[in-house]
């Protein structure tokens, strides 16, 4: 005889024509797994680390009491991210090397929508969703990244998956074990605390009689426990290093969805976020019909929850100090790919359903394509050639502090890095020092980041090596960064 939640998941696996059988199903799953172990691996360490990647490597690899110090009085935000890196560090400081630590969750983030899927939709929305998930431009791109964003969407799934177990089978165990997933994706990043906010909305649609409180009432507890030192690093330590974010825009808004639906909004990433939308609007003609479902429809309400809650508490923090922006809403991303599969699930015809699910998966790979050769921030050539020809009688200047914080540490772990090295300065903010050591110096070379070389305050700093007999002798162009070189007159 079938539970209630049962038969819920069965009367919504009839309405999408859930025929797929578990034999088949499991190899499609198979499958799907392999061509996302592929394409998160592919091109891995083609790009240079980019300033957030290497603050994630100087961080992990401080010693240990100045870590500790660091993550508990200046940055807690990744700090379980950190301490993961610590340990596989010892694996080596190449690019690949480092980011193979993201790709894991990645890989394990495809099963487990799988088994999502299946428990809320059946097994052939959970197919749909789980291909969805392999070929998002925007999951593999946290596959390949030396943040902790990858291990972020890994645990919004799990949590979301075990939330949904306690509802169809409330125990105490399970209300434990969802509490305290959920509790630790916390300190892969402060966003974590929304996703039980999106859950615990959602059961507003549950009848009352079927609401688990007291399990549920436990669960919040003891999220509440585990979540309360991040609350108070939240109010207690320093904000400056999200200072740049503006106040929400339909712009910024724009960004998100492009970068949950392509991970850019450029060419490709705009048409296919135009087609998520389209199916957005069928996935909301589906949740009217399934309101009509006491059972069934919570369901429903869940994924459109582990959308729009994060996004909506967001909006409202903003008012207070802004918060709004597309990378750290990747909170989002389970839930808009299991709300693009359902969209595409209620379109009556096959032909049209199938054509719409291959245009994203299409389109899809060709965002990804496009991202394997899209680099951020080459400051990996520029370290590079500074190991290669600047001499420890050189000097380099940094336009932006962070700049000299980036190609410094880069150069730590660099092969050659640890040879003697030219003296570093910081130009903004201005160091009083470079004016008066650059006279000795027969060389100097000037980093440029976040500025164009045509900038008025960096024309003013060439007017002034010029005025110091220094004259350029070459400009080197990357991505991100601009590497110039002056020599003695």
């Amino acid at each position: 005889m079938l539970s209630t939640a049962d038969s819920a998941r069965e009367r919504s696996a009839n309405e999408t024509g859930d025929d797929v059988r578990a034999d088949r199903a499991a190899l499609w799953l198979w499958a799907i797994v392999i061509a996302s172990i592929v394409l998160r691996l592919l091109a891995l360490a083609y790009k240079s680390f980019w300033i957030d990647e290497i603050a994630s490597v100087a961080i992990a690899r401080r010693a240990s009491q100045v870590f500790w110090h660091f993550l508990w009085h200046d940055e807690g935000n990744m700090a379980a991210y950190y301490v993961l890196l610590r340990p596989w560090l010892y694996f080596g400081y190449g690019e690949g090397t480092v980011r193979l630590l993201s790709v894991i969750p990645g890989v394990i983030s495809i099963p487990v929508m799988y088994v999502l899927g299946v428990r809320l939709f059946g097994r052939r929305t959970a197919l749909v969703a789980t291909l969805l998930l392999a070929l998002n431009a925007c999951a593999i791109f946290v596959s390949q990244e030396a943040r902790a964003y990858s291990f972020v969407v890994l645990a919004v799934l799990l949590s979301t998956y075990l939330f949904v177990r306690l509802v169809d089978a409330p125990t105490y165990r399970t209300a434990c074990a969802y509490a305290v997933v959920a509790g630790l994706s916390c300190y892969f990043h402060y966003f974590c605390v929304l996703a039980p906010a999106a859950h615990y909305a959602a059961i507003m649609g549950l009848r009352a009689d079927r609401r688990p409180w007291k399990p549920l009432i436990l669960a919040a507890a003891i999220i509440a426990l585990m979540a309360a030192p991040i609350l108070w690093l939240i109010h207690a330590q320093d904000t400056g290093h999200i200072s740049w974010v503006q106040a929400p825009s339909w712009l910024e808004l724009y960004h998100l969805g492009a970068y949950l639906a392509a991970a850019s909004g450029k060419a490709v990433g705009a048409v296919l976020l135009a087609l998520n939308l389209v199916l957005a609007g069928f996935f909301l003609k589906g949740l009217r019909t399934a309101w009509r479902d006491i059972d069934g429809r919570w369901r429903w309400l869940l994924v459109a929850n582990l959308v729009a809650t994060p996004i909506v508490i967001t909006l409202l923090a903003s008012i207070i100090r802004p918060a709004f922006y597309h990378r750290f809403l990747v909170i989002c991303l389970p839930g808009w790919v299991l709300m693009t599969a359902l969209g595409a699930e209620q379109i009556r015809n096959r032909h049209w359903r199938v054509a719409a699910i291959a245009g994203i998966c299409a389109l899809s790979l060709a965002s990804t394509v496009i991202l394997y050769h899209r680099v951020t921030e080459e400051w990996r050539f520029v370290v590079k050639d500074l190991i290669a020809n600047a001499r420890p009688e050189d000097r380099v200047l940094y336009y932006q502090s962070v700049g000299e914080f980036a190609g410094e540490n880069y150069r730590d772990w660099l092969p050659g890095g640890s040879a003697p090295r030219p003296q570093p300065f910081s130009l903004n903010p201005a160091s009083q020092d470079w004016e008066r050591e650059i006279d000795a110096a027969p060389r100097v070379w000037l980093v440029i980041y976040r500025v164009k070389p045509n900038d008025a305050d960096v024309e003013k700093i060439q007017q002034e090596l010029s005025e110091h007999n220094l004259s350029l002798r070459m400009v080197s162009s990357y991505p991100g960064v601009t590497l110039m070189e002056f020599v003695r007159k």
